[in-house]
């Protein structure tokens, strides 16, 4: 064979390796690119799973420390309510003891100076009521005591203050009509006008008024005697 037919080959043999070395090289450098960029793409991804763990981590737990309350049944009295929308204290009353007018002793039972001061989500005692205690609302109003059975005791609990014409609740209504202002509820008035804020419901009979609770300042209120 000549000598130059054989460099040819050995030539021939030296490319083609050359040529796969180098498409090896060019492979390997792609896959090199090619995990670079799925290893970014995992570390994209487990950053963004993580940060939105810790975002809502912090109401999760918050919402886990709570207890959920549950509201007392009526026939398991005492215990406690959470106020709902649309709420009132009269309402609440009706539910637990049958009658909205006792809602006073729920306003007594949470220290409450406004029946209308109650918000969606606060949480109110609801005391029991005593069957004596509720005969004895129900049967004795002021009206029913004549002047000779006034005891002191009995002034400081009416209501009356420091002056003739001054209660507890504010200066004293001595006519047969009021007109509500800003600040007023029904049984503030009552204790202004009998001296007893739990007669409040012979002024909301009076004038027709289904919900206690609410009476809007201007209102021209009859006061019956």
């Amino acid at each position: 064979m000549p000598r130059t037919t054989k460099n040819k080959k050995i030539s021939s043999k030296t490319a083609n390796v050359s040529l796969l070395q180098r498409l090896q090289s060019q492979m390997q450098d792609d896959q090199s690119y090619l995990s670079l960029i799925l290893g970014l793409l995992i570390v994209l991804i487990a950053g963004i799973l993580v940060f939105n763990y810790f975002k809502k981590a912090p109401a999760d737990l918050g919402s886990a420390g709570k207890t959920e309350q549950t509201d007392v049944a009526p026939e398991n009295l005492p215990g406690q309510y959470t106020v709902k929308e649309n709420d009132t204290l009269f309402t609440i009353a009706q539910t637990y003891y049958n009658d909205g007018y006792k809602f006073t002793e729920i306003a007594k039972e949470n220290s409450l100076a406004n029946a209308d001061s109650i918000e969606v989500g606060q949480v109110l005692e609801i005391p029991k009521l005593e069957e004596s205690q509720i005969l004895a609302e129900a049967e004795i109003t002021p009206s029913e005591v004549t002047p000779s059975e006034i005891t002191p005791t009995d002034i400081v609990e009416s209501g009356v203050g420091g002056a003739i014409n001054e209660t507890t609740w504010g200066e004293k209504i001595e006519g047969e009509s009021y007109t509500v202002v800003e600040g007023d509820w029904l049984s503030k008035i009552s204790g202004r006008a009998y001296g007893d804020i739990m007669a409040f419901d012979k002024i909301a009979k009076a004038n027709n008024i289904a919900d206690p609770n609410i009476i809007e300042p201007g209102t021209v209120l009859q006061i019956p005697r």
